[in-house]
């Protein structure tokens, strides 16, 4: 029974793809190559940029379609990109900040692509789902590893594929947002087999094998969002999360259950707090553009860095903390850019209250919106212990969440007869012979 579900189920993914645009398929090829990434896997594929192509060959598709749609949102994402370069050429540190100057507008450019390469919900369903198949390669080999290792503790964590995602905190952070983000689709599906559900467990097993306490902490504020957002705190389901995180916590090992109880008070904690500080003090006294873009490791490491003879005394290290990177090395109006792409990738306005029939793709961008909304909460928290502010995850978010705005006034505008009214309310009532 199950494998004809998927048999079925892969038959209609293949289906569906079938027909679709070239823009369409250059988006699934830019999710491919960054995510599952065979090029890297293979290595004799790996003898031209087959990204940066992807993205070249799309915007001259774009443009010749005339397909390329500039909003505001990419506008703030491209002016963040440029606080980002004004910073470097007013680095304390110009030599340092001219390494990979341009990683901000790549970010941006990617921004630009991917959330022009889907133009209906069918393609934004179909895209989810290639990227969730891609990520459930390392979600799969994360969990395969923490049962190896019989549950067990290791120090080091999980080592993530070459790349954005190779440090174990980066890797448990894109699997808890990962997790977050497919439970409310899988909701919408309302799948015939529960083998869906393997890859947020796999997903949430790699978080815990990852030990990393800020891509723990914020799955768990994830998953807390979506009891919230679906109104899911009963006493039965109260029951259910109980049983769930005390059997979590049983699994989990001491050593991990030890870096939790002494959080604050370690040595790893209060060193992450006196990087917090000088991020501050660098803020005060450089608040328009920063220390430079990337200098802050040099900056602590000159002005800062107490030599106490640990091991730590000897490293340059990151702020460990996206708020007090982006503060530090690009300033404050870079901090409040950066604060709103948060607020533009979230939204609390249910879609579907205003509409008597909403139809299923209401419906499915409605599960959408809530699947962004955990995302980037998870981030934020996970952010909030890792300095990633030039890593893919608020990228893709952003991307996505274009996606989703410009397909709701898409769906919207062509069911306007669907939205609920005072007046329509009236109408329903004189029918079946009420009145005031």
């Amino acid at each position: 029974m199950v494998f004809s579900v998927l048999k079925d189920d892969l038959q209609a993914l293949r289906q569906g793809l079938k027909g679709q645009d070239l823009i369409f398929y250059l988006g699934l090829a830019f999710i491919v190559l960054y995510y599952l990434r065979p090029q890297v896997i293979i290595p004799g594929l790996n003898i031209i940029p087959w990204i940066e192509i992807t993205i070249l060959v799309g915007f001259l598709t774009m443009i010749g379609n005339s397909r390329l749609k500039f909003t505001g949102t990419h506008f703030l994402v491209f002016l963040f990109a440029t606080l980002a370069v004004l910073s470097a050429m007013n680095s304390l540190y110009p030599n340092i900040s001219s390494q990979g100057i341009t990683t901000p507008f790549i970010f941006a450019f990617e921004v630009l692509f991917l959330s022009n390469c889907v133009k209906n919900v069918k393609q934004l369903q179909l895209l989810l789902i290639v990227f969730f198949l891609c990520i459930f390669k390392m979600s799969f080999f994360g969990a395969r590893t923490w049962i190896s290792r019989g549950f067990g503790f290791a120090g080091w964590g999980l080592q993530g594929p070459a790349g954005f995602f190779q440090n174990s905190g980066e890797f448990s952070l894109l699997m808890a947002i990962g997790a977050v983000m497919s439970i409310p689709l899988i909701l919408y599906m309302k799948p015939k087999t529960k083998l869906y559900w393997l890859f947020p467990i796999t997903a949430v097993m790699t978080v815990m094998a990852a030990s990393s306490r800020g891509g723990q902490l914020a799955l768990l504020v994830g998953l807390i969002y979506l009891l919230l957002a679906y109104r899911k705190i009963r006493f039965k389901n109260l029951v259910y999360v109980i049983v769930f995180v005390s059997v979590a916590w049983a699994l989990f090992p001491e050593e991990q259950k030890a870096r939790f109880e002494t959080a604050g008070s370690d040595q790893t904690s209060t060193t992450r707090l006196n990087y917090w500080e000088a991020g501050i003090d660098m803020a005060k006294n450089y608040p328009l553009l920063g220390v430079g873009f990337r200098t802050f490791p040099e900056h602590y490491q000159r002005y800062y860095k107490v030599n106490d003879g640990s091991y730590l005394a000897n490293r340059k290290e990151v702020a460990h903390n996206s708020l007090i990177e982006v503060i530090s090395t690009l300033g404050i109006p870079a901090l409040i850019l950066y604060l709103w792409f948060h607020f533009s990738v979230f939204s609390n306005k249910s879609l579907l209250k205003k509409y008597i029939d909403p139809g299923p793709e209401l419906e499915f961008l409605e599960s959408f919106r809530i699947c962004l909304n955990g995302a980037v909460l998870t981030y934020f928290v996970g952010a909030l212990f890792m300095s990633i502010t030039f890593y893919p995850y608020i990228y893709f978010l952003l991307s996505l969440a274009i996606i989703k705005r410009s397909l709701t006034r898409n769906v919207l505008s062509k069911n306007p007869k669907k939205r609920r009214s005072k007046i329509s309310r009236e109408n329903q009532l004189a029918d079946i012979g009420v009145s005031n």
